[in-house]
């Protein structure tokens, strides 16, 4: 019974989706308000029926972004395409998602999994469809062959091994399949996962992927669907593999590849690019922060894991938003013809600091309690491993170069570059697609000032001080920003004319 109660919501809420999603009512505040809704019944179900925390928080988190998101696509698809098409896919791809998480039995979970990432090749090759770009069809169908086909072989391994009956029957996180800490299975069945989060040596298809999407396909791609990965190497962490050899893969393969991904994202000159590679580099922390949890036992790596998740799904979702109002203004993702965005249109460059500074960590943002957390974890174990200490290396080189490919990313917005395009439209229009990044972010601060508060007691006290200290100097630097961009407009002649 508590299945078909739990049916019944999921269905209901997907009706609500798809049809506010309809070309007819998709830009009407009828057909917002229902997607919206139907996410957040989603959200409430999740909250409520998840009984394991891991599971509700990303099915929480993932139904509160992709309703943000929705609304940004409405307005999107009127500046890029002019056509309602991509609503629906977006819509259709975020529940695929959301119900990735939210399933209870394995055979929910492949079959939500499956259907999530073929609607993500159709959106990866979206352009192709509609506008012939042939880069965005070999993303597509690299997307394919070395993250979905090897996730696909972990899937059906997994479910050869657990058995039909018990795929239908037994809870996800209790089923034990077959594996008896086999090494070979335990390869077999994390290397799927491990493509999917874009950890090495399967970490490739994600920087042309996630760049030739449309804004809200990448935000989607990037804040949930790498997660996916991170959700199945949770999940293998529930049943009796090889832990040794499990455990150390993940410490050396996401070391390796947190690195990697953040020199990348220094060395590009593309927006999308630098939040692609900065994906590798921040997923790999969480496979790092998964593999010290079962190698050490450390309760509290978990916690920093999925402390980080939160704050990734939430700053990259609104990264990859903002690089998409970037590319409506100024029709080019390319760093070097950009850094006049914020003399533009200042609340946007606001919203985007925001968010990059959650990125490096700077508090009082999500990322600040994610890095706190990693970093926490992983010194608890100093004394007793000398791995912790190459971990704690790997993870203050990680840092550093988020410091830098950050900073390079703001670059966009507060670059020297001489104004090279008129505003097209009026600041109304484009605050429609800002609102919905604002949110995101305001939530995500909402978020940090809940776990503060309840899951850090015992570092409530100093977290609340340093908190509160940083957002005062924060609200300070905001606001002289949003000044002198305001001063800025008002005496800067306009390529030899008013301002608009």
């Amino acid at each position: 019974m508590e299945d078909l109660y739990r049916y019944l919501v999921y269905v209901f809420s997907t009706l609500l989706v798809l049809l506010g999603g309809t070309t007819k009512v998709f830009d009407k505040r009828l057909g917002v308000s229902l997607r919206v809704l139907g996410f957040a019944l989603i959200s409430l179900y999740s909250s409520i029926a998840i009984e394991n925390l891991f599971a509700r928080v990303l099915a929480v988190s993932s139904s509160i972004i992709a309703a943000l998101v929705t609304i940004y696509t409405t307005n999107y698809v009127k500046f890029k395409y002019g056509f309602p098409y991509l609503q629906l896919l977006i819509d259709a791809f975020s529940l695929s998602i959301t119900f990735t998480f939210v399933s209870r039995y394995l055979i929910e979970f492949v079959t939500c999994w499956i259907i999530a990432e073929l609607i993500g090749f159709v959106l990866i090759a979206f352009d192709w469809l509609i506008q012939g770009a042939r880069e965005a069809l070999e993303a597509g169908v690299r997307y394919l062959l070395v993250s979905m086909v090897p996730a696909d072989i972990t899937l059906f391994t997994l479910v050869a091994l657990t058995g039909v009956e018990k795929a239908f029957s037994v809870n996800i996180a209790s089923i034990a399949p077959a594996i008896q800490g086999s090494s070979i299975l335990t390869i077999l069945c994390m290397i799927g996962f491990l493509a999917k989060a874009a950890v090495a040596p399967l970490h490739f298809w994600l920087p042309d992927a996630h760049s030739l999407a449309p804004a809200p396909a990448s935000a989607m791609l990037s804040g949930l669907m790498v997660k996916m990965g991170i959700y199945g190497l949770y999940l293998l962490t529930l049943y009796p593999i090889d832990v040794k050899m499990y455990a150390y893969m993940l410490m050396v393969c996401g070391s390796i590849t947190a690195v990697y991904g953040g020199l990348q994202a220094l060395a590009q000159v593309d927006i999308k690019r630098i939040l692609a590679y900065s994906t590798i580099s921040h997923t790999s922390v969480m496979a790092i922060l998964l593999g010290f949890y079962i190698g050490f036992n450390s309760v509290e790596a978990l916690q920093a894991a999925l402390f980080y998740i939160v704050a990734h799904a939430f700053f990259k979702a609104s990264l990859f938003m903002d690089s998409g109002v970037v590319e409506i203004i100024a029709h080019t993702r390319d760093i070097g013809s950009l850094g006049y965005i914020s003399r533009l249109y200042s609340l946007e460059s606001t919203t985007a600091l925001l968010a990059i500074l959650s990125l490096i960590g700077a508090p009082p943002l999500p990322g600040f309690i994610a890095k706190f957390t990693t970093i926490l974890s992983i010194t608890s174990k100093l004394g007793t491993a000398f791995s912790a200490v190459v971990l704690l290396v790997v993870i203050a080189i990680e840092i550093a170069l988020s410091v830098g490919y950050g900073a390079k990313y703001l670059l966009t917005h507060f670059g020297s570059s001489a104004i090279r395009v008129p505003l097209r439209g009026g600041l109304e229009e484009l605050k429609q697609l800002t609102l919905p990044i604002l949110t995101t972010i305001i939530i995500s601060i909402a978020i940090t000032a809940y776990i503060t508060l309840t899951q850090l007691v015992v570092y409530a006290q100093i977290l609340l001080f340093i908190v509160a200290l940083s957002a005062a100097f924060l609200a300070i630097i905001l606001y002289t920003i949003y000044r002198s961009q305001k001063v800025f407009r008002v005496d800067e002649s306009w390529l030899g004319g008013a301002r608009p």
